[in-house]
């Protein structure tokens, strides 16, 4: 299935950026892609709220960034095994194609410890030490299961070999039920078998064994007694060779270029990868940075870097749907653009079910129709187009709702912010913009309730201040639009106020100042900023 391709509009959403988001990832859902997925990239407004609710939409997914992460790569997925099991069950774990690192977990799949091939390497380098097994635990059951032993008689006391285990002739030594015999001298060792201490013989090479009964547990292989020696490090468990401290892993959470570093100046190659809780999720390696699969997006009411997620410069654009200016977003790769001099992207979403042919749901209608009559404030604002008063017509009728009375309990919900700080009413709605040197963020609220939010015009030029200081722009303003009076209060704090000098002849030596008819960002204040910065 392909990876998820995320829809999502500008950051400060407001009620196009949610619905419209919401609308095209219902078309392409119609269209057969169940992969596309509407987010957000911040929190709701109160009148987006009240659209939502209205319609029956969840608000959608809140989406951080979009820097590729580790579960954004294919990513090796050996099996896990346990610390009890042989390190035969290690080996054949590694011979799948990349399996350097094999990850040692419990029954819940959290992580105990890892094996790498080194770490078997070294069992091998040690072989000709006499007592390297009786330096290890070895499990009975795993030492019968490794040498494919078949049983014939007797019983072996004990889960863990506890004592030595001897290759070839009977030791003269004194030998106990802890000990275990390997040998292909079947018929002398049979002959003496009730005088022997071992606690388990094997006979080598597939011996024909007539015996009912011992007192020791006997077993036989079809193995020579060469090729039984090879096997025995095998049968050695993993919980004796598994590395459990220092172990660097990463997070399925993690960002590539947080864990490049540190992969690159580690001396291992490959390491773990765990989920959000720990439970193990695969192996990642040094190669699987070189090449990996980008986040793809599509950008809705926006086409400003500044404006959209974080990270967007390591995501692939698919598409472009927007009703602004053409900014400064730059691809590596052709897409799809669909911007319109309309007042709302909405209206242009809207045309893409037309032109698909394909009706929108009831629900679907009525958040295309909110978005619309909230960009154009109820047709009032100059970006409002015949275009976008008959595609409302056309919503409305399909959502089965009365344009004006939906409007205005809307609006209603949206305008009151009691209980906002001057910090949230700044952040309802704002944008930031690069107009030649300046760098500058513009909010804008509209409300029913005028003066309540003027009245408070100390209190939101210090949360200004705040930001201008914070953030470094050359100019904060915002615009506080009476929906009614249909005007806008405009508030403006920074070392750039020379701008609004120039774009609108206004004197702002008192930090505010108000413009008669002003109530669109996208066309009364954004082009009149945009001309004065070139003089």
């Amino acid at each position: 299935m392909p990876s998820k391709t995320y829809i999502f509009g500008h950051k400060n959403p407001d009620t196009d950026s949610i619905c419209s988001s919401i609308a095209y990832g219902e078309l392409k859902k119609q269209q057969g892609y169940t992969h596309y997925q509407s987010a957000r990239l911040g929190a709701v407004s109160k009148e987006t709220k009240f659209v939502l609710d209205y319609f029956h939409f969840e608000e959608p997914e809140l989406l951080k960034d979009v820097k590729p992460q580790i579960k954004d790569i294919s990513i090796h997925h050996p099996k896990a095994v346990n610390k009890s099991d042989p390190i035969k069950k290690v080996w054949d774990v590694m011979k799948g194609k990349g399996n350097k690192l094999v990850p040692i977990t419990n029954e819940g799949g959290l992580l105990e410890g890892v094996v790498s091939i080194g770490d078997i390497t070294n069992i091998y380098i040690d072989y000709s030490d006499n007592d390297l097994l009786s330096r290890y635990e070895i499990k009975f059951s795993n030492l019968i299961d490794v040498l494919d032993a078949k049983y014939v008689c007797g019983e072996y006391p004990y889960e863990n070999i506890e004592g030595d285990i001897f290759v070839g002739h009977p030791t003269k030594t004194p030998t106990s039920k802890k000990d275990v015999l390997i040998t292909g001298l079947s018929e002398k060792i049979l002959k003496h078998a009730d005088t022997f201490d071992y606690g388990c013989i094997i006979l080598a090479e597939g011996a024909d064994i007539d015996i009912k009964k011992s007192n020791c547990a006997i077993y036989r292989v079809k193995y020579d007694i060469i090729k039984l020696v090879n096997l025995l490090n095998q049968a050695i468990s993993i919980s004796s060779i598994m590395r459990t401290h220092n172990i660097i892993s990463f997070s399925t959470e993690s960002y590539i270029d947080d864990i490049f570093e540190e992969m690159k100046t580690s001396t291992h190659r490959n390491f773990p990868v765990l989920d959000r809780n720990g439970v193990f999720s695969g192996v990642i390696s040094r190669r699987h940075l070189i090449d990996y699969e980008r986040k793809k997006v599509i950008l809705i009411d926006h086409n400003e870097r500044s404006q959209s997620v974080e990270g967007l410069d390591q995501a692939d654009i698919l598409e472009i749907i927007d009703h602004h200016r053409v900014a400064d977003i730059q691809t590596a790769m052709p897409l799809l653009i669909r911007s319109e001099p309309v007042g709302c992207s909405a209206t242009i979403v809207y045309k893409l079910y037309r032109e698909s042919c394909i009706r929108p749901k009831k629900e679907v209608a009525g958040l295309l129709l909110a978005a619309i009559l909230s960009d154009t404030l109820m047709f009032s604002s100059p970006t409002c187009t015949d275009e976008d008063k008959k595609i409302a017509e056309t919503l409305a009728d399909i959502a089965g709702v009365n344009i004006e009375e939906f409007g205005r309990g809307m609006f209603s919900a949206g305008s009151s912010l009691t209980g906002y700080t001057p910090e949230q009413i700044l952040n309802i709605d704002r944008k930031a913009f690069s107009f030649d040197k300046y760098s500058v963020s513009i909010s804008q609220v509209n409300t029913l309730d005028f003066r309540s939010i003027v009245d408070k015009k100390e209190e939101l030029i210090a949360a200004m201040t705040a930001l201008y200081d914070n953030n470094q722009y050359d100019l904060v303003i915002l615009l506080i639009t009476d929906i009614v009076a249909h005007g806008s209060e405009i508030l403006a704090v920074g070392k750039a106020k020379e701008l609004l000098n120039k774009a609108f002849s206004m004197d702002v030596k008192n930090d505010s100042f108000f413009l008669p008819g002003v109530v669109s960002r996208k066309k009364q204040i954004v082009p009149n900023l945009i001309m004065a910065s070139q003089m």
